[in-house]
């Protein structure tokens, strides 16, 4: 006589429980594209800011970087200045990235960024006002890339 056993019975799942089983797999599908992106980098509002500074000036647009400006700033910026800016930015190219590289020593409204472009990258330095706008704005020459 053979040994049969019987198969256990296929349990099947209630459909309202499969579809509380996807719910859950897209919310965890969701929070973790959420999560991945809050964690890739993204400026934050000084880098932003130094980016469009350094693009308008490499531009030489003086009308986009006395946006940015404070009016006393304004006042002091000169299309000399500004052309020299541009003559010195201009040749490295497009901008990759800006990073904030404030050490703790600077003051309250003082950010430090490396500028990473295309075919170098500078040090810059940017006062703020308390309304986030440019007050004081400088760069050590460029660094080639290697």
């Amino acid at each position: 006589m053979k040994n049969v056993t019987t198969p256990p019975p296929r349990t099947v799942m209630p459909p309202k429980a499969r579809q509380n089983q996807l719910i859950v797999l897209a919310v965890i599908v969701v929070l973790f594209v959420v999560l991945v992106r809050a964690c890739a980098g993204h400026e934050n509002r000084y880098e932003h800011i130094a980016r469009e500074l350094t693009e308008a000036a490499q531009k030489n647009d003086y009308t986009a970087v006395t946006k940015l400006e404070n009016s006393e700033t304004v006042a002091e910026t000169t299309r000399g200045r500004l052309g020299h800016a541009a003559d010195v930015l201009a040749p490295l190219g497009a901008v990759r990235r800006v990073k904030d590289v404030t050490p703790e020593g600077d003051g309250a409204r003082v950010h430090e960024f490396e500028v990473t472009f295309d075919k170098g990258s500078v040090h810059e330095k940017i006062q703020f006002d308390p309304d986030d706008k440019v007050f004081h704005f400088g760069f050590d020459a460029p660094k080639p890339s290697s």
